[in-house]
């Protein structure tokens, strides 16, 4: 099957997305830039290290394992269909309708709150660099402006043409990388400690340090599946997306696994306490006696959470031009740009939200770090939700086209058990306020979606997902 024609019932003067658009590299470039490997390694590469200590780099290798465990059940459908609605338009096609939907509404939270926290990381990280200049702390306003200034410069080349987007993307990841590997090859040279015992011989490391790491871990890859929302654009797209997300998956989870292996050998030998700052990389370039180095990594960090926010803007727009087109939200995000070819409405939706949020936040007292946090958990909680329906709606394909076999069954309650793992330790135990209440704003947003969609497809009938994929 082909869409190239309009939707049934759409306004005229509305076109599609470019067809056979994006090359390979860019679509790697796509879930590279969602996933954000340097914002990653300055932001929580640390904190899992304070939390698990010696056995990271091993629980890494559990996290890659699993990422694959999932990425087999997503490339059950981006091998065979292509569409804009990615994960929903999969879970549409394994269990129906409602299951489409709420995977759908799932999905678009985890990529309206990836823009959003990436946002305010990306804020938070100019400011250090400016006040490493100023030797003063940026004020409430400037911080909302510099939010406010950051959000309309990766909503911009969204809107402008996705090509030029994801090739900021992959710009925007190759400096910052390369301004990491510099301090961190600089520090281990200086340090002379290459080997180090205690990480090699999992020195204090038991299931409680696992456990409180594992959710954390969990999401340094989430994301990776972006790709699969560029499915109408891109060259190929049964062949090169499922290739792209393993070009993302494994290059950047041994890129964490190194770096995770140089930053615990660090903290030992330098006795450095990377979980009590939030710009652990700025601290071992000051223990390397380079300040300079110091603040470019804060450079770099903001960079690499630009990348992360054209990332979300890609794929969340596309998502939600995807749901309109089925009427599950609003026909007026369906319009694409007549020059651009971009989803302008759902893209000026989520610029919308992103300045929204965050400067609401921050207006009430609400420390930079802390929305973080908050904004990138509830992200979480979507990715999770989405991730569990199309692992549970690739077997039900499969068993209607007699492509159900042990091993397939096996992985996806693999991977369905992995992912029950985390949702239940991000439960249990009940956290402390406000945290205890992220699920409910995420369960809260994926009822309020739902309804919408009854609504809307009660009042006018949806286009079912298979005439919204490419065979």
């Amino acid at each position: 099957m082909t869409d190239d024609a309009p939707a049934p019932n759409a306004a005229p003067g509305r076109t599609l997305l470019r067809s056979n658009y994006l090359p390979a590299l860019e679509n790697v470039a796509q879930s590279i830039g969602t996933v954000g490997p340097v914002a990653t390694i300055g932001t929580i590469l640390p904190l899992l290290i304070y939390k698990s200590g010696n056995g990271t780099w091993l629980l890494f290798l559990g996290i890659l394992g699993s990422f694959c465990l999932i990425s087999t059940s997503i490339n059950v459908f981006a091998s065979r269909f292509a569409s804009a609605g990615s994960l929903s338009a999969f879970a549409e096609i394994g269990l129906g309708r409602r299951a489409g939907s709420l995977t759908g509404w799932s999905y678009a939270v985890a990529m309206v709150f990836i823009v959003t926290s990436s946002a305010v990381s990306c804020a938070y990280y100019v400011a250090l660099v400016v006040s490493h200049f100023t030797r003063t702390p940026v004020g409430t306003a400037a911080l909302v402006a510099t939010t406010v200034a950051v959000t309309l410069a990766a909503w911009w080349p969204s809107h402008r043409d996705i090509m030029l987007s994801t090739k900021i993307m992959l710009g925007a990841e190759a400096v910052s990388l390369a301004i990491i590997l510099v301090i961190l090859c600089g520090a281990m040279f200086a340090s002379h400690r290459w080997i180090d015992a205690e990480q090699l011989t999992l020195k204090g490391v038991g299931f409680p340090q696992f456990r409180a790491a594992f959710v954390l871990a969990f999401m340094t890859l989430a994301g990776f599946e972006s790709v699969t929302t560029l499915g109408e654009e891109a060259k190929a797209a049964t062949h090169t997306l499922p290739r792209a997300m393993m070009l993302c998956l494994v290059p950047v989870c041994i890129l964490f696994t190194g770096t995770i292996y140089c930053l615990t050998a660090l903290s030992h030998s330098r006795s450095l306490a990377l979980d009590q700052t939030d710009a652990p990389l700025d601290l071992v370039a000051q223990s390397l006696g380079l300040p300079t180095l110091g603040w470019m990594s804060s450079l770099g960090v903001a960079i690499s959470c630009f990348g992360c926010m054209l990332g979300g803007f890609n794929a969340g727009s596309r998502v939600i031009y995807s749901m309109a087109r089925s009427g599950e939200v609003w026909r007026t995000f369906e319009e694409i740009h007549p020059v651009n070819g971009t989803p302008s409405r759902a893209l000026g939706l989520l610029a919308a939200v992103s300045i929204v949020v965050p400067t609401a936040m921050i207006l009430l007292g609400v420390s930079m770090s802390d929305a973080m946090d908050y904004l990138i958990q509830i992200a979480s909680f979507g990715f999770l939700g989405a991730y569990l329906l199309v692992c549970v709606a690739a077997p039900a394909f499969l068993s209607r086209h007699s492509g159900l076999g042990v091993g397939r069954i096996a992985i996806a309650l693999a991977a369905m058990v992995v992912i029950g793992a985390a949702f239940f330790m991000s439960l249990v135990p009940v956290p402390d306020g406000p945290w205890r209440y992220l699920p409910y704003i995420y369960a809260g947003l994926l009822v309020a979606g739902m309804v919408v969609s009854g609504r809307l497809k009660a009042s006018r009938g949806g286009r079912p997902a298979a005439a919204r994929a490419s065979a």
